[in-house]
Protein backbone atom coordinates (compact mmCIF):
# COMPACT_ATOMS: atom_id res chain seq x y z
CA UNK A 1 0.00 0.00 0.00
CA UNK A 2 1.62 3.64 -1.05
CA UNK A 3 2.02 6.36 2.07
CA UNK A 4 -0.70 8.48 -0.60
CA UNK A 5 -3.44 5.18 -0.11
CA UNK A 6 -2.52 4.87 3.24
CA UNK A 7 -3.18 8.39 4.29
CA UNK A 8 -6.15 8.77 2.52
CA UNK A 9 -7.36 5.59 4.32
CA UNK A 10 -7.01 6.85 7.87
CA UNK A 11 -8.30 10.55 6.45
CA UNK A 12 -11.65 8.70 5.32
CA UNK A 13 -12.09 8.22 9.48
CA UNK A 14 -12.82 12.34 10.23
CA UNK A 15 -15.13 12.47 6.44
CA UNK A 16 -18.66 13.22 6.49
CA UNK A 17 -20.25 10.08 4.96
CA UNK A 18 -20.84 10.99 1.53
CA UNK A 19 -16.96 12.13 1.25
CA UNK A 20 -15.94 9.02 2.57
CA UNK A 21 -17.86 6.80 0.53
CA UNK A 22 -17.38 8.81 -2.72
CA UNK A 23 -13.29 8.18 -1.65
CA UNK A 24 -13.35 4.68 -1.26
CA UNK A 25 -15.35 4.19 -4.24
CA UNK A 26 -12.76 5.98 -6.06
CA UNK A 27 -9.99 3.62 -4.21
CA UNK A 28 -11.61 0.66 -5.07
CA UNK A 29 -12.30 1.88 -9.00
CA UNK A 30 -8.51 3.51 -9.56
CA UNK A 31 -6.28 0.61 -6.91
CA UNK A 32 -4.09 -2.15 -8.60
CA UNK A 33 -3.48 -3.33 -5.39
CA UNK A 34 -5.69 -6.18 -4.45
CA UNK A 35 -4.43 -5.10 -0.25
CA UNK A 36 -5.96 -1.55 -0.86
CA UNK A 37 -9.16 -2.79 -2.19
CA UNK A 38 -9.87 -5.19 0.39
CA UNK A 39 -9.34 -2.06 3.52
CA UNK A 40 -11.65 0.18 1.38
CA UNK A 41 -14.21 -2.76 1.60
CA UNK A 42 -13.97 -3.47 5.10
CA UNK A 43 -13.98 1.10 5.64
CA UNK A 44 -17.53 1.12 3.27
CA UNK A 45 -18.79 -1.54 5.87
CA UNK A 46 -19.29 0.95 8.62
CA UNK A 47 -21.42 2.80 6.02
CA UNK A 48 -24.37 0.23 5.71
CA UNK A 49 -27.37 2.93 6.71
CA UNK A 50 -25.88 5.23 3.25
CA UNK A 51 -28.21 4.13 1.07
CA UNK A 52 -26.71 6.09 -2.17
CA UNK A 53 -23.94 3.19 -3.04
CA UNK A 54 -24.64 2.12 -6.36
CA UNK A 55 -24.35 -1.69 -6.53
CA UNK A 56 -23.47 -1.77 -10.06
CA UNK A 57 -19.81 -0.45 -8.61
CA UNK A 58 -19.28 -3.40 -6.57
CA UNK A 59 -20.40 -6.07 -9.05
CA UNK A 60 -18.06 -4.64 -11.63
CA UNK A 61 -15.26 -5.36 -8.89
CA UNK A 62 -16.45 -8.62 -7.86
CA UNK A 63 -16.12 -9.67 -11.75
CA UNK A 64 -12.64 -7.66 -12.63
CA UNK A 65 -10.34 -8.91 -9.72
CA UNK A 66 -10.46 -12.50 -8.54
CA UNK A 67 -8.38 -12.27 -5.81
CA UNK A 68 -10.08 -14.71 -2.86
CA UNK A 69 -9.87 -12.06 -0.45
CA UNK A 70 -11.12 -9.37 -1.92
CA UNK A 71 -13.95 -11.71 -3.32
CA UNK A 72 -14.37 -13.04 0.54
CA UNK A 73 -15.14 -9.50 1.34
CA UNK A 74 -16.56 -8.65 -1.56
CA UNK A 75 -19.29 -11.25 -0.95
CA UNK A 76 -20.17 -10.34 3.21
CA UNK A 77 -20.57 -6.44 1.98
CA UNK A 78 -23.60 -7.38 -0.53
CA UNK A 79 -25.15 -9.82 1.53
CA UNK A 80 -25.26 -6.97 4.04
CA UNK A 81 -25.83 -3.82 1.90
CA UNK A 82 -28.48 -5.42 -0.97
CA UNK A 83 -30.17 -8.71 0.54
CA UNK A 84 -32.04 -9.37 -2.19
CA UNK A 85 -30.31 -8.13 -5.51
CA UNK A 86 -26.80 -8.69 -4.06
CA UNK A 87 -27.30 -12.64 -3.10
CA UNK A 88 -29.02 -12.96 -6.65
CA UNK A 89 -26.28 -11.23 -8.01
CA UNK A 90 -23.85 -14.20 -6.05
CA UNK A 91 -25.63 -17.07 -7.20
CA UNK A 92 -25.44 -16.03 -10.89
CA UNK A 93 -21.55 -15.80 -10.15
CA UNK A 94 -21.14 -19.12 -8.23
CA UNK A 95 -19.89 -20.92 -11.38
CA UNK A 96 -17.55 -18.07 -12.11
CA UNK A 97 -16.00 -18.68 -8.96
CA UNK A 98 -12.71 -20.77 -9.50
CA UNK A 99 -11.37 -21.13 -5.89
CA UNK A 100 -12.93 -23.70 -3.45
CA UNK A 101 -12.94 -20.96 -0.63
CA UNK A 102 -14.73 -18.38 -2.28
CA UNK A 103 -17.71 -20.80 -3.56
CA UNK A 104 -17.86 -21.85 0.09
CA UNK A 105 -18.05 -18.20 1.61
CA UNK A 106 -20.79 -17.65 -0.92
CA UNK A 107 -22.24 -20.99 -0.44
CA UNK A 108 -22.61 -20.34 3.31
CA UNK A 109 -23.85 -16.22 3.15
CA UNK A 110 -26.38 -17.40 0.72
CA UNK A 111 -27.63 -19.98 3.61
CA UNK A 112 -27.45 -17.74 6.32
CA UNK A 113 -29.48 -14.90 4.21
CA UNK A 114 -31.89 -16.33 1.65
CA UNK A 115 -32.15 -19.95 2.57
CA UNK A 116 -35.79 -20.54 1.53
CA UNK A 117 -35.59 -19.37 -2.07
CA UNK A 118 -32.29 -20.45 -3.17
CA UNK A 119 -33.06 -24.17 -3.07
CA UNK A 120 -32.53 -24.73 -6.48
CA UNK A 121 -28.78 -22.95 -5.97
CA UNK A 122 -28.10 -25.57 -3.44
CA UNK A 123 -29.32 -28.34 -5.23
CA UNK A 124 -26.83 -27.30 -8.13
CA UNK A 125 -24.05 -26.59 -5.41
CA UNK A 126 -23.75 -30.36 -4.13
CA UNK A 127 -21.88 -31.03 -7.35
CA UNK A 128 -19.16 -28.94 -6.01
CA UNK A 129 -15.46 -29.81 -6.04
CA UNK A 130 -14.98 -28.67 -3.20
CA UNK A 131 -15.62 -30.91 -0.01
CA UNK A 132 -16.68 -28.09 2.34
CA UNK A 133 -18.82 -26.65 -0.10
CA UNK A 134 -20.66 -29.82 -1.00
CA UNK A 135 -21.02 -30.05 2.86
CA UNK A 136 -22.90 -26.63 3.19
CA UNK A 137 -24.84 -27.26 0.48
CA UNK A 138 -26.38 -30.56 1.78
CA UNK A 139 -27.01 -28.58 5.55
CA UNK A 140 -28.80 -26.12 3.81
CA UNK A 141 -31.10 -28.39 1.78
CA UNK A 142 -31.32 -30.58 4.91
CA UNK A 143 -32.46 -27.18 7.37
CA UNK A 144 -35.27 -26.33 4.51
CA UNK A 145 -36.95 -29.34 5.06
CA UNK A 146 -38.10 -29.04 1.10
CA UNK A 147 -39.30 -31.95 -0.49
CA UNK A 148 -37.78 -31.17 -4.02
CA UNK A 149 -34.13 -31.34 -2.07
CA UNK A 150 -34.94 -35.35 -1.41
CA UNK A 151 -34.21 -36.86 -5.07
CA UNK A 152 -30.98 -34.99 -5.91
CA UNK A 153 -29.78 -35.36 -1.97
CA UNK A 154 -30.12 -39.51 -2.78
CA UNK A 155 -28.69 -39.36 -5.73
CA UNK A 156 -25.58 -38.61 -4.08
CA UNK A 157 -25.62 -41.69 -2.30
CA UNK A 158 -24.35 -43.30 -5.46
CA UNK A 159 -20.95 -42.49 -5.03
CA UNK A 160 -20.84 -43.81 -1.58
CA UNK A 161 -18.88 -41.27 -0.22
CA UNK A 162 -17.46 -41.30 3.68
CA UNK A 163 -16.64 -37.71 3.70
CA UNK A 164 -20.11 -36.56 3.24
CA UNK A 165 -22.00 -39.94 4.71
CA UNK A 166 -23.46 -39.25 7.66
CA UNK A 167 -23.97 -35.67 6.72
CA UNK A 168 -25.98 -36.28 3.78
CA UNK A 169 -27.85 -39.26 5.52
CA UNK A 170 -28.91 -36.78 8.35
CA UNK A 171 -29.97 -34.30 5.73
CA UNK A 172 -32.42 -36.88 3.93
CA UNK A 173 -33.66 -38.15 7.53
CA UNK A 174 -34.49 -34.40 8.00
CA UNK A 175 -36.80 -33.65 4.92
CA UNK A 176 -37.90 -37.10 4.69
CA UNK A 177 -39.49 -36.91 8.32
CA UNK A 178 -41.87 -34.70 7.04
CA UNK A 179 -42.49 -35.70 3.76
CA UNK A 180 -43.45 -38.39 1.84
CA UNK A 181 -42.38 -42.05 2.03
CA UNK A 182 -43.24 -43.03 -1.37
CA UNK A 183 -40.50 -41.40 -2.35
CA UNK A 184 -37.92 -43.30 -0.71
CA UNK A 185 -40.30 -46.80 -1.51
CA UNK A 186 -40.26 -46.06 -5.12
CA UNK A 187 -35.79 -46.13 -4.89
CA UNK A 188 -36.44 -49.68 -3.92
CA UNK A 189 -36.66 -50.11 -7.83
CA UNK A 190 -33.60 -48.55 -8.64
CA UNK A 191 -31.21 -50.23 -10.39
CA UNK A 192 -28.79 -48.53 -8.04
CA UNK A 193 -27.37 -50.91 -6.06
CA UNK A 194 -25.53 -47.50 -3.70
CA UNK A 195 -28.63 -45.85 -3.58
CA UNK A 196 -30.76 -48.87 -3.28
CA UNK A 197 -29.36 -50.61 -0.42
CA UNK A 198 -29.39 -47.18 2.02
CA UNK A 199 -32.81 -46.71 1.59
CA UNK A 200 -33.99 -49.21 4.60
CA UNK A 201 -31.00 -47.27 6.72
CA UNK A 202 -32.75 -43.79 5.72
CA UNK A 203 -36.68 -45.18 6.76
CA UNK A 204 -34.74 -46.55 10.10
CA UNK A 205 -33.68 -43.66 11.31
CA UNK A 206 -37.11 -41.89 10.08
CA UNK A 207 -38.67 -44.33 12.39
CA UNK A 208 -42.11 -43.82 10.33
CA UNK A 209 -44.08 -47.46 11.56
CA UNK A 210 -45.97 -47.18 7.94
CA UNK A 211 -41.97 -48.33 6.86
CA UNK A 212 -42.41 -51.41 8.74
CA UNK A 213 -44.54 -53.60 6.49
CA UNK A 214 -42.47 -52.46 3.08
CA UNK A 215 -38.73 -53.02 5.15
CA UNK A 216 -40.52 -56.86 5.94
CA UNK A 217 -41.06 -57.60 2.43
CA UNK A 218 -37.08 -56.03 2.18
CA UNK A 219 -36.30 -59.14 4.19
CA UNK A 220 -36.35 -61.21 0.88
CA UNK A 221 -34.69 -58.97 -1.25
CA UNK A 222 -31.90 -60.48 -3.24
CA UNK A 223 -29.44 -58.05 -2.10
CA UNK A 224 -27.52 -59.08 0.89
CA UNK A 225 -26.94 -55.47 2.09
CA UNK A 226 -30.89 -54.07 1.45
CA UNK A 227 -31.69 -57.36 3.83
CA UNK A 228 -29.36 -56.62 6.33
CA UNK A 229 -29.76 -52.69 6.27
CA UNK A 230 -33.81 -53.93 6.53
CA UNK A 231 -33.11 -56.13 9.67
CA UNK A 232 -31.19 -53.36 11.44
CA UNK A 233 -33.97 -50.83 10.45
CA UNK A 234 -36.78 -52.56 11.47
CA UNK A 235 -35.46 -53.00 14.20
CA UNK A 236 -36.25 -49.21 15.38
CA UNK A 237 -39.88 -50.04 14.44
CA UNK A 238 -41.22 -53.38 14.23
CA UNK A 239 -43.96 -54.34 16.17
CA UNK A 240 -43.48 -58.06 18.78
CA UNK A 241 -46.68 -59.18 17.09
CA UNK A 242 -43.76 -59.51 13.66
CA UNK A 243 -41.09 -60.20 15.15
CA UNK A 244 -41.26 -63.36 14.18
CA UNK A 245 -40.00 -61.98 10.53
CA UNK A 246 -36.72 -61.10 11.66
CA UNK A 247 -36.57 -64.91 13.71
CA UNK A 248 -36.78 -66.06 10.09
CA UNK A 249 -33.82 -64.02 9.12
CA UNK A 250 -31.55 -66.30 12.06
CA UNK A 251 -31.20 -68.35 8.84
CA UNK A 252 -30.40 -66.40 6.38
CA UNK A 253 -27.24 -67.67 4.64
CA UNK A 254 -25.70 -64.54 4.72
CA UNK A 255 -23.69 -64.44 8.31
CA UNK A 256 -23.75 -60.93 8.37
CA UNK A 257 -27.51 -60.44 8.39
CA UNK A 258 -28.01 -63.71 11.17
CA UNK A 259 -25.07 -61.09 13.43
CA UNK A 260 -27.86 -58.11 12.58
CA UNK A 261 -30.36 -59.88 13.35
CA UNK A 262 -29.10 -61.11 16.55
CA UNK A 263 -28.47 -57.56 17.58
CA UNK A 264 -32.13 -56.73 17.18
CA UNK A 265 -33.62 -59.14 19.03
CA UNK A 266 -31.56 -58.13 21.73
CA UNK A 267 -32.68 -54.77 21.65
CA UNK A 268 -35.95 -55.62 21.17
CA UNK A 269 -35.98 -58.06 24.07
CA UNK A 270 -38.33 -60.33 22.69
CA UNK A 271 -39.13 -63.74 25.09
CA UNK A 272 -40.37 -65.25 21.92
CA UNK A 273 -36.33 -65.21 20.54
CA UNK A 274 -34.40 -67.25 24.11
CA UNK A 275 -34.81 -70.33 22.68
CA UNK A 276 -33.64 -69.81 19.06
CA UNK A 277 -31.00 -67.72 20.50
CA UNK A 278 -29.84 -70.38 22.96
CA UNK A 279 -29.65 -72.90 20.12
CA UNK A 280 -26.75 -70.12 18.45
CA UNK A 281 -24.89 -70.66 21.26
CA UNK A 282 -23.91 -73.97 19.77
CA UNK A 283 -22.21 -72.38 17.06
CA UNK A 284 -18.39 -72.46 16.70
CA UNK A 285 -17.61 -68.95 15.52
CA UNK A 286 -16.80 -66.78 18.72
CA UNK A 287 -17.67 -63.82 17.38
CA UNK A 288 -21.63 -64.93 16.87
CA UNK A 289 -21.86 -65.96 20.27
CA UNK A 290 -20.62 -63.58 21.54
CA UNK A 291 -23.21 -61.20 19.87
CA UNK A 292 -25.80 -63.69 20.95
CA UNK A 293 -24.46 -64.21 24.64
CA UNK A 294 -25.09 -59.90 24.39
CA UNK A 295 -28.61 -60.49 22.75
CA UNK A 296 -29.77 -62.88 25.77
CA UNK A 297 -28.20 -60.95 28.82
CA UNK A 298 -30.60 -58.05 27.18
CA UNK A 299 -33.61 -60.58 26.76
CA UNK A 300 -33.01 -61.90 30.54
CA UNK A 301 -32.44 -58.73 32.66
CA UNK A 302 -36.11 -58.78 32.75
CA UNK A 303 -36.63 -61.85 33.83
CA UNK A 304 -36.17 -63.57 37.10
CA UNK A 305 -36.49 -67.38 35.67
CA UNK A 306 -33.34 -68.35 34.13
CA UNK A 307 -33.95 -72.21 33.76
CA UNK A 308 -33.30 -72.36 30.06
CA UNK A 309 -30.02 -71.42 30.93
CA UNK A 310 -29.63 -73.78 33.68
CA UNK A 311 -30.78 -76.60 30.88
CA UNK A 312 -27.72 -75.57 29.06
CA UNK A 313 -25.15 -75.69 31.34
CA UNK A 314 -25.83 -79.28 31.94
CA UNK A 315 -26.48 -79.78 28.12
CA UNK A 316 -23.79 -81.65 26.13
CA UNK A 317 -22.84 -78.76 23.90
CA UNK A 318 -19.47 -77.67 24.75
CA UNK A 319 -20.00 -74.50 23.46
CA UNK A 320 -23.52 -73.35 25.03
CA UNK A 321 -22.49 -74.49 28.25
CA UNK A 322 -19.77 -72.09 28.13
CA UNK A 323 -21.59 -69.32 27.46
CA UNK A 324 -24.53 -70.41 29.26
CA UNK A 325 -22.12 -70.44 32.35
CA UNK A 326 -21.29 -66.70 31.44
CA UNK A 327 -24.43 -65.39 30.97
CA UNK A 328 -25.48 -66.49 34.96
CA UNK A 329 -22.88 -64.88 35.86
CA UNK A 330 -23.56 -61.45 33.91
CA UNK A 331 -26.53 -61.61 35.43
CA UNK A 332 -25.40 -62.20 38.80
CA UNK A 333 -28.28 -65.23 39.47
CA UNK A 334 -27.38 -66.82 42.93
CA UNK A 335 -29.10 -69.06 42.23
CA UNK A 336 -26.88 -71.04 39.61
CA UNK A 337 -23.95 -71.33 42.77
CA UNK A 338 -24.62 -74.58 43.20
CA UNK A 339 -24.99 -75.35 39.41
CA UNK A 340 -21.84 -73.79 38.89
CA UNK A 341 -19.96 -75.44 41.72
CA UNK A 342 -20.74 -78.86 40.31
CA UNK A 343 -19.06 -77.48 36.84
CA UNK A 344 -15.74 -77.58 39.03
CA UNK A 345 -16.09 -81.78 38.68
CA UNK A 346 -16.05 -81.21 34.72
CA UNK A 347 -13.02 -82.88 32.72
CA UNK A 348 -12.90 -79.55 30.46
CA UNK A 349 -10.63 -76.53 31.76
CA UNK A 350 -12.46 -74.09 30.29
CA UNK A 351 -15.34 -75.03 31.78
CA UNK A 352 -14.24 -74.52 35.06
CA UNK A 353 -12.63 -71.77 34.67
CA UNK A 354 -15.68 -70.20 33.04
CA UNK A 355 -17.08 -71.22 36.21
CA UNK A 356 -15.35 -69.74 38.60
CA UNK A 357 -15.20 -66.49 37.26
CA UNK A 358 -19.06 -66.69 37.10
CA UNK A 359 -19.10 -67.12 40.70
CA UNK A 360 -16.64 -64.61 41.74
CA UNK A 361 -19.31 -62.21 38.94
CA UNK A 362 -22.60 -63.46 41.11
CA UNK A 363 -20.80 -63.12 44.50
CA UNK A 364 -19.11 -59.31 44.54
CA UNK A 365 -16.62 -60.29 47.26
CA UNK A 366 -19.55 -61.86 49.35
CA UNK A 367 -19.04 -65.05 51.02
CA UNK A 368 -21.53 -67.70 50.31
CA UNK A 369 -21.98 -70.50 52.76
CA UNK A 370 -22.00 -72.73 49.66
CA UNK A 371 -18.45 -72.11 48.71
CA UNK A 372 -17.58 -72.73 52.60
CA UNK A 373 -19.12 -75.82 52.26
CA UNK A 374 -17.33 -76.69 49.36
CA UNK A 375 -13.78 -76.65 51.07
CA UNK A 376 -15.15 -79.98 52.41
CA UNK A 377 -16.46 -81.31 49.25
CA UNK A 378 -15.16 -85.32 48.49
CA UNK A 379 -14.04 -83.55 44.81
CA UNK A 380 -10.74 -82.46 45.25
CA UNK A 381 -11.64 -79.82 42.37
CA UNK A 382 -14.64 -78.42 44.27
CA UNK A 383 -12.57 -77.68 47.05
CA UNK A 384 -9.31 -76.63 45.07
CA UNK A 385 -11.83 -73.99 43.33
CA UNK A 386 -13.86 -72.92 46.48
CA UNK A 387 -10.41 -72.39 48.17
CA UNK A 388 -9.58 -70.48 45.20
CA UNK A 389 -12.74 -68.11 44.88
CA UNK A 390 -12.42 -67.27 48.96
CA UNK A 391 -8.85 -66.33 48.72
CA UNK A 392 -9.88 -63.43 45.93
CA UNK A 393 -12.56 -62.44 48.19
CA UNK A 394 -10.42 -62.00 50.80
CA UNK A 395 -12.92 -61.98 53.60
CA UNK A 396 -10.63 -62.39 57.37
CA UNK A 397 -13.78 -64.49 58.69
CA UNK A 398 -12.25 -67.25 55.87
CA UNK A 399 -8.62 -67.44 56.97
CA UNK A 400 -9.09 -70.31 59.35
CA UNK A 401 -11.43 -72.44 56.61
CA UNK A 402 -8.45 -71.93 54.10
CA UNK A 403 -5.48 -72.42 56.08
CA UNK A 404 -6.95 -76.03 57.13
CA UNK A 405 -7.04 -77.10 53.81
CA UNK A 406 -2.73 -76.93 54.28
CA UNK A 407 -2.92 -80.71 55.37
CA UNK A 408 -5.24 -81.31 52.14
CA UNK A 409 -4.62 -84.97 51.17
CA UNK A 410 -4.25 -83.28 47.08
CA UNK A 411 -1.19 -81.24 46.50
CA UNK A 412 -3.68 -79.04 44.00
CA UNK A 413 -5.62 -78.03 47.15
CA UNK A 414 -2.86 -77.44 48.95
CA UNK A 415 -1.16 -75.11 46.51
CA UNK A 416 -4.80 -73.14 46.35
CA UNK A 417 -4.61 -72.60 49.99
CA UNK A 418 -0.98 -70.95 49.75
CA UNK A 419 -2.46 -68.93 46.91
CA UNK A 420 -5.21 -67.91 48.45
CA UNK A 421 -3.81 -67.12 51.78
CA UNK A 422 -1.47 -64.31 50.12
CA UNK A 423 -4.48 -62.53 49.51
CA UNK A 424 -4.71 -61.29 53.09
CA UNK A 425 -2.55 -58.42 54.07
CA UNK A 426 -2.91 -59.83 57.43
CA UNK A 427 0.03 -60.53 60.26
CA UNK A 428 -2.52 -63.74 61.79
CA UNK A 429 -1.12 -65.23 58.18
CA UNK A 430 2.47 -65.07 59.39
CA UNK A 431 1.24 -66.77 62.87
CA UNK A 432 -0.35 -69.41 60.97
CA UNK A 433 2.13 -70.51 59.14
CA UNK A 434 4.74 -70.43 62.20
CA UNK A 435 2.68 -72.28 63.78
CA UNK A 436 2.33 -75.28 60.79
CA UNK A 437 6.34 -75.66 60.11
CA UNK A 438 6.28 -76.18 64.10
CA UNK A 439 3.28 -79.29 63.76
CA UNK A 440 4.75 -82.69 63.74
CA UNK A 441 2.49 -83.55 60.51
CA UNK A 442 5.27 -83.87 57.39
CA UNK A 443 3.11 -82.36 55.14
CA UNK A 444 1.47 -79.37 56.91
CA UNK A 445 5.24 -78.63 57.27
CA UNK A 446 6.08 -78.53 54.22
CA UNK A 447 3.11 -76.67 53.10
CA UNK A 448 4.00 -73.92 55.32
CA UNK A 449 7.74 -73.70 54.69
CA UNK A 450 6.07 -72.56 50.90
CA UNK A 451 4.08 -70.16 52.67
CA UNK A 452 6.67 -68.50 54.38
CA UNK A 453 8.07 -68.05 50.91
CA UNK A 454 5.59 -66.82 49.57
CA UNK A 455 5.06 -63.92 51.79
CA UNK A 456 8.46 -63.13 52.25
CA UNK A 457 9.53 -60.07 54.36
CA UNK A 458 11.64 -60.20 57.40
CA UNK A 459 10.08 -62.40 59.73
CA UNK A 460 9.67 -65.22 56.89
CA UNK A 461 13.66 -64.44 56.29
CA UNK A 462 14.38 -65.18 60.06
CA UNK A 463 12.18 -68.37 60.43
CA UNK A 464 13.33 -69.43 56.94
CA UNK A 465 16.97 -69.37 57.78
CA UNK A 466 16.06 -71.54 61.21
CA UNK A 467 15.02 -74.63 59.06
CA UNK A 468 18.25 -74.15 57.21
CA UNK A 469 19.20 -77.46 59.33
CA UNK A 470 15.47 -79.13 59.74
CA UNK A 471 15.75 -82.86 59.35
CA UNK A 472 13.17 -82.96 56.22
CA UNK A 473 15.32 -82.73 52.84
CA UNK A 474 12.73 -80.84 51.42
CA UNK A 475 12.21 -78.94 53.73
CA UNK A 476 15.90 -78.01 54.06
CA UNK A 477 16.07 -77.56 50.17
CA UNK A 478 13.49 -75.44 49.89
CA UNK A 479 14.42 -72.78 52.40
CA UNK A 480 18.11 -72.59 51.13
CA UNK A 481 16.26 -72.25 47.50
CA UNK A 482 14.06 -69.27 48.58
CA UNK A 483 16.45 -67.53 50.97
CA UNK A 484 18.92 -67.23 47.65
CA UNK A 485 16.47 -64.69 46.53
CA UNK A 486 16.69 -62.68 49.67
CA UNK A 487 19.58 -60.01 49.23
CA UNK A 488 19.51 -58.36 52.52
CA UNK A 489 21.09 -61.10 54.25
CA UNK A 490 23.22 -60.27 57.37
CA UNK A 491 25.22 -64.02 56.43
CA UNK A 492 25.67 -66.32 54.82
CA UNK A 493 27.34 -68.63 57.63
CA UNK A 494 24.11 -71.02 57.19
CA UNK A 495 24.50 -71.61 53.96
CA UNK A 496 27.82 -72.18 53.79
CA UNK A 497 27.54 -75.00 56.70
CA UNK A 498 24.98 -76.74 54.26
CA UNK A 499 27.83 -77.33 51.73
CA UNK A 500 28.71 -80.16 54.23
CA UNK A 501 25.69 -81.89 54.45
CA UNK A 502 25.57 -85.34 52.83
CA UNK A 503 22.08 -84.62 51.19
CA UNK A 504 22.75 -83.72 47.14
CA UNK A 505 19.98 -81.66 46.96
CA UNK A 506 20.32 -79.69 50.26
CA UNK A 507 24.25 -79.22 49.42
CA UNK A 508 23.02 -78.05 45.97
CA UNK A 509 20.33 -75.81 47.40
CA UNK A 510 22.74 -73.97 48.85
CA UNK A 511 25.07 -73.41 46.58
CA UNK A 512 22.82 -71.92 43.97
CA UNK A 513 21.41 -69.64 46.80
CA UNK A 514 25.54 -68.52 47.30
CA UNK A 515 25.16 -67.90 43.39
CA UNK A 516 21.54 -65.94 44.15
CA UNK A 517 23.08 -64.03 47.21
CA UNK A 518 26.27 -62.87 45.11
CA UNK A 519 28.58 -62.32 48.50
CA UNK A 520 31.97 -62.63 47.50
CA UNK A 521 32.62 -64.44 50.92
CA UNK A 522 31.14 -67.51 49.72
CA UNK A 523 34.18 -67.35 46.43
CA UNK A 524 36.93 -69.28 48.83
CA UNK A 525 34.32 -72.23 50.61
CA UNK A 526 32.59 -72.88 46.72
CA UNK A 527 35.94 -73.29 45.08
CA UNK A 528 37.24 -75.88 48.23
CA UNK A 529 34.16 -77.75 46.45
CA UNK A 530 35.10 -77.82 43.07
CA UNK A 531 37.14 -81.34 43.53
CA UNK A 532 33.69 -83.39 44.01
CA UNK A 533 32.94 -86.80 42.19
CA UNK A 534 29.99 -85.39 40.65
CA UNK A 535 30.22 -83.70 37.54
CA UNK A 536 26.64 -82.16 37.63
CA UNK A 537 27.18 -80.78 41.03
CA UNK A 538 30.98 -79.48 39.71
CA UNK A 539 28.87 -77.81 37.12
CA UNK A 540 26.73 -75.76 39.53
CA UNK A 541 29.50 -74.53 42.08
CA UNK A 542 30.83 -73.10 38.17
CA UNK A 543 27.41 -71.47 37.68
CA UNK A 544 27.21 -70.38 41.17
CA UNK A 545 31.22 -68.55 41.04
CA UNK A 546 30.70 -66.86 37.74
CA UNK A 547 27.32 -65.28 39.51
CA UNK A 548 29.40 -64.15 42.14
CA UNK A 549 32.36 -63.08 39.91
CA UNK A 550 33.40 -63.73 36.53
CA UNK A 551 37.11 -63.62 37.66
CA UNK A 552 37.04 -66.36 40.82
CA UNK A 553 39.43 -68.07 39.21
CA UNK A 554 42.29 -65.53 40.42
CA UNK A 555 41.52 -66.72 43.48
CA UNK A 556 42.46 -70.27 42.84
Amino acid sequence: MSPNSKQLLEEINSMNPKEAVDLLLLILKSSEKWEIKVKAVEKLTHFRGYHKIPLQEFKKVFLEDKHPQLRTVLINLLAEFYPDEGINFLKEQYKNCSDGTVRKNLIETVGKINLNKSIPFFIEALNDANIESKKLAITFLGKSGKEKAITPLIELLHFRNTEIYDLLLDAIVRIGKKGNLQIFYDYFNSEDQNIKREIPVILGKIGDKDSEDILISKLKDPSPSVRQNSVKALGKIIELKNIKYILDTLNDPEIEIRKEAIRVLGNVGSKKAIKPLLEILKEKDIKVRNLTRNALYKILTKSKNYEVLYDSIKGRNLFSRKEAITLVGMLKDSNSINLLINTFNSTVSSLRRSAYKAILRILDKDVNDLILNGLEDKSWRIRMYCTKILGEIADPSTIKFIFNLIEDENGSVRKAAIDSLIHFKSDKIIGLAKEAINNSNWKIRRTGVKLLIRIGGNESISLLISLLNDDDIYIKSWAAMALGKFKNLDSIEPFISLLNESDDKTRLSAVKALGEIGNKDAIKPLIAILGDDNWDFRKEVEKALNKINPDWMNDL
